[in-house]
């Protein structure tokens, strides 16, 4: 059990460095303006360790044995907590309203992407690495 905790804590660290990067490049590269979304991270140690730390937390619903052969629908089962929980907790604490729309109408499916690319990115890695 030890192993499929470590190997589910580390899929969600790896996935969510990719959705990091990926969050970090659209708002470097000027996408999250284009769609008036008003979240442009700077990748610093601080703003990533907090998400790599989330990610690999979230990582660990992939010990439940939910659609264990099926990569893409158990990425988009398990995007759906990060998802939910940042933007019904997190941007409603923030002040951004429930969804985040405090930042923009987009917020939703900008986080609803990175959510659905930091699953598919675990459900993978879990797969390739557990054998």
């Amino acid at each position: 059990m030890l192993r499929k905790l470590s190997l589910a804590y580390v899929s969600g660290t790896v996935a969510a460095l990719v959705a990091c990067l990926a969050f970090w490049l659209l708002g470097r590269d000027g996408v999250t303006a284009w769609m008036e979304v008003a979240l442009a991270p700077r990748l610093t140690h601080y703003w990533l360790y907090a998400r790599l730390v989330f990610g690999g937390l979230c990582g660990l619903l992939l010990v439940l044995p939910v659609l264990p052969n099926r990569v893409v629908l158990r990425g988009i089962l398990i995007s759906l907590a990060p998802a939910a929980y940042i933007l019904l907790v997190l941007f409603p604490q923030a002040g951004r309203g429930l969804f985040g729309f405090g930042y923009g109408a987009l917020t939703p499916l900008l986080i609803g992407g990175l959510c659905l690319l930091w699953g598919f990115v675990a459900a993978g890695w879990y797969r390739l690495v557990r054998g």
